[in-house]
């Protein structure tokens, strides 16, 4: 048999072709690169409109994070290379909402919330195992001296290695600074939405960027001055919009929602307040025992209230009077600056006319509604809830929110201060709430207990009368309207010797009390026959 010439697998040459393709298919095959960057440091026009909070009723907005949100357009100019790109968004709300986001003017197939911000966290997280430079004073001679030190650890509390040794950093009580070397690329001053378009042209372009951020709220307080008669009243309507946001919108287009409006649980997201929360704080105080015995725990020190609630501290109070014999005066309020009202489906739109800034951390007052005179009537009302007690009677304006009365546009919820005019001059008279009222519903504003107006109840169980008494005693030098609320089931137990005018929920006895005089009602519980 003849031997083989094909030389053994070992020993043959490889192909001078081979390597040579491979090389050329990975020379023809693009680099696959990240798209680039481009930075959109400020918006040219800005536009903020503020919902108010539906669930939180007539309580006040919170100081510390105001509890709705806000729908923010801003308006920016870009210049795009060809292709996919990634746009940064500096500047955006700190409680931005992401999967909100929308970007009109491109065409966005990605977007993100970046979450590293430039503050002491991150930059802590940024250079953990890393070198930087520890400043402090020197417990024995009182300098300030630097050493170098590398962090470990952030978790729980600032953990570094120094010469001295492994260090809980902020546990000796002694002044103690971080020095950083550069500030990371991938930290921002400002809060950032990062959007990465699809393919496009490139170009300079006009983008809007519309988004919704929590942290806002608005809410109404109305003036109110009763005329002397008590048959009607001027009222004045304040806007106040609250921003718990770390962004400020400067000459921004500002506008409030009245009414009350289902809220989605998008709305709800607080993911960008409580990264800026992690961001912003560094737990100082955690189990640091040096600064009393081994065998205590140092409890950590309250944080500093925020700007906003300092701002608002009042430092001087000054108080005037000025005696006033004037009669009533329709023509007493006079606005530079009103909110207009626009109708937004079944809501109410309050657009302030002019450019404002609506600052990080602040409340903003603006006037959105002035009347000089609403028709309606000065009453006094007792609310019976049991057969055999009483509680004061209290006074109330009440009025039909009409045109031809004077009013006729929705009012939103809010408080109300009543002054009335009279032969002193404008006085206090007390405070009010209202829910939300649409156009035609009627409106009443009880601010305060009734003046001259008494009620007393005899009779009943501990009397042996069968008979209740309700006696209403007027002592001012004028006639006043009283009314007496029952319930309705309490009423249906009850046989009342007296006109009463059926209302939604209740039976209402109305009388007029003359001047120094009194009125009287008898009622008494229904006798239950045996089963």
């Amino acid at each position: 048999m003849a031997p083989s010439t094909t030389p053994p697998a070992a020993s043959r040459s490889p192909s001078p072709f081979r390597g040579g393709f491979w090389l050329a298919l990975l020379l023809a095959t693009p680099a696959l690169a990240d798209p680039p960057v481009v930075t959109s440091t400020k918006a040219d026009k800005l536009a903020v409109t503020i919902y108010r909070d539906p669930d939180r009723s007539l309580g006040e907005i919170s100081r510390h994070w105001p509890s709705s949100f806000a729908l923010i357009a801003e308006t920016r100019t870009v210049t795009l290379p060809p292709g996919e790109v990634t746009v940064r968004f500096e500047g955006v709300a700190s409680g931005i909402v992401p999967q909100s986001a929308i970007l009109f003017g491109a065409s966005p197939r990605e977007r993100n919330r970046d979450a590293a911000l430039l503050s002491q966290r991150g930059l802590v997280d940024a250079f953990t195992g890393q070198r930087v430079i520890l400043r402090r004073t020197d417990p024995a001679t009182g300098k300030t001296v630097e050493e170098p030190a590398t962090i470990r650890s952030a978790g729980d509390r600032l953990v570094a290695t120094t010469p001295r040794g492994v260090e809980a950093l902020y546990c000796t009580g002694l002044s103690q600074t971080l020095i950083y070397p550069h500030a990371p690329s991938q930290l921002s001053a400002k809060p950032v939405l990062s959007m990465l378009t699809k393919d496009q042209p490139g170009g300079t372009m006009t983008v809007t960027l519309a988004y919704i951020a929590t942290g806002f709220d608005w809410d109404a307080t109305y003036v109110a001055t009763l005329a002397p008669d008590g048959k009607a009243m001027s009222l004045l309507g304040w806007m106040t919009m609250a921003s718990g946001d770390d962004t400020s919108f400067p000459e921004a287009t500002a506008a409030a929602v009245g009414g009350r409006i289902a809220r989605s649980q998008t709305t709800r997201d607080t993911t960008g307040r409580d990264l800026a929360n992690a961001a912003a704080r560094l737990d100082r105080g955690s189990a640091c025992w040096p600064a009393g015995r081994t065998h205590e725990v140092m409890k950590a020190q309250p944080p500093p209230p925020p700007p906003m609630a300092m701002a608002m501290a009042p430092s001087e109070i000054i108080v005037t009077s000025q005696r006033r014999s004037e009669a009533f005066d329709d023509s007493e309020v006079r606005l530079a600056v009103k909110a207009s009202a626009e109708n937004l489906g079944d809501l109410k739109l309050y657009r302030i006319p002019v450019p404002v800034t609506v600052a990080a951390r602040s409340q903003k007052q603006v006037a959105f509604m002035a009347r000089d005179r609403i028709a309606g009537e000065l009453l006094y009302r007792l609310r019976i809830d049991s057969p055999d007690r009483v509680e004061a009677a209290m006074a109330l304006f009440r009025f039909r929110n009409r045109k031809q009365d004077g009013l006729g546009e929705a009012l939103p919820a809010g408080k109300a201060i009543v002054f009335q005019h009279g032969a002193v001059g404008r006085l206090y008279r007390g405070e009010a709430t209202t829910p939300d009222k649409a156009v035609g519903e009627e409106v009443e504003l009880t601010f305060g207990a009734a003046n001259g107006v008494t009620v007393a109840l005899e009779g009943g169980t501990f009397a042996n009368l069968p008979d209740r008494i309700l006696t209403v005693r007027n002592a001012n030098p004028f006639a006043v309207t009283f009314e007496a609320d029952f319930p309705a089931d309490l009423a249906r137990e009850l046989s009342i010797r007296g006109k009463l005018a059926d209302k939604p929920g209740k039976r209402v006895w109305r009388t007029t009390v003359p001047a120094n005089g009194t009125a009287s009602l008898r009622y008494r519980p229904i006798a239950k026959t045996a089963p």
